[in-house]
């Protein structure tokens, strides 16, 4: 039915399914309204955007299933999700002011990642040959990298994501603050704008989609575990996809942007427009569709 719509139905089956539909509504506000679980929310909730596609859908309106995913389903998602989206993003600036306020903290993680300076070198000396697209570079890879950790760190009842999140937080937050001073300011945030945005809500995005997870398992709600999670995992997998798509446009700005002999203020001011487009997607997109839910 999805690929022939309500055409390839019988009167008896419109009907029916006019009914079914008006039934899926009703359950989805009362639970809605009763305080169900998360998962159990949201998979109503898509299986009723489905169904109010084949029941509404116009011919000429129809969306592809990426077009419909990207213009709307996986905005929708994230609105519904943020919560989770908005601990992962805490739990990383938490990591972050660690490493910021406290030299001893940002010693430890920056050595982590990072060969130190042989003794007897100053560290300004040494650290004035880091290399700006490999600075640049090995964030963008650290960043995926620890995303997809902390989206598989759902499993873990969320402790891994938790840890990779501040993890994260603490190395970040080390290596600009150790960098920013040696490259000075406006130079080292013209390299981390551009793709800085978008790859840093593709790392909340991730977490926040293993909290989820974590969720399901902890707190099943009225339904059996294993159907919590089959549920939420679903929708965590889609918000998992959208980031990879948020990682692959940052790779892309990260190859072209970022290295482009322009002047810094170009590149900053870039960041910022990539901060307001965001701000519009993710907070507006697909509202019109799911405004009948």
């Amino acid at each position: 039915m999805r690929s022939s719509g309500a055409k390839s139905l019988t009167r008896d089956e419109l009907r029916s399914l006019g009914t079914q539909y008006r039934t899926l509504v009703s359950d989805l506000s009362f639970a809605r309204t009763q305080g169900a679980s998360d998962g159990l929310v949201t998979y109503l909730n898509e299986l009723a955007g489905r169904a109010h596609g084949v029941v509404y859908a116009s011919r000429p309106a129809r969306l592809s299933g990426v077009k419909l995913f990207l213009l709307a389903e996986f905005p929708a998602l994230f609105r519904r999700t943020v919560n989770y989206t908005l601990i992962a993003a805490m739990i990383f600036f938490i990591g972050w002011a660690a490493s910021a306020t406290s030299p001893e903290i940002r010693d430890a993680a920056f050595s982590q990642q990072m060969t130190p300076p042989p003794k007897g070198e100053k560290h300004a000396s040494w650290a004035s040959e880091i290399d700006q697209s490999f600075l640049s570079s090995f964030i963008v890879t650290n960043n995926i990298r620890e995303g997809i950790l902390a989206f598989a760190g759902g499993a873990t009842v969320g402790l891994f994501t938790v840890y990779q999140m501040a993890k994260n937080g603490l190395v970040i937050g080390a290596v600009c603050a150790k960098a920013a001073p040696v490259l000075g300011q406006a130079r080292f945030w013209s390299l981390m704008a551009p793709h800085g945005v978008i790859e840093l809500m593709a790392i909340f995005i991730c977490g926040g989609a293993g909290l989820m997870i974590a969720a399901s398992i902890i707190a099943p709600g009225n339904l059996r575990r294993a159907d919590s999670i089959r549920i939420t995992a679903g929708s965590a997998l889609k918000l998992f996809a959208g980031a990879v798509l948020f990682f692959v446009i940052a790779g892309i700005i990260e190859g072209f942007i970022t290295p482009a002999d322009v002047p810094e203020r170009f590149k900053l001011a870039f960041g910022g427009l990539t901060a307001v487009a965001l701000v519009f997607y993710l907070g507006f997109a697909g509202r019109a569709r799911r405004r009948v839910l």
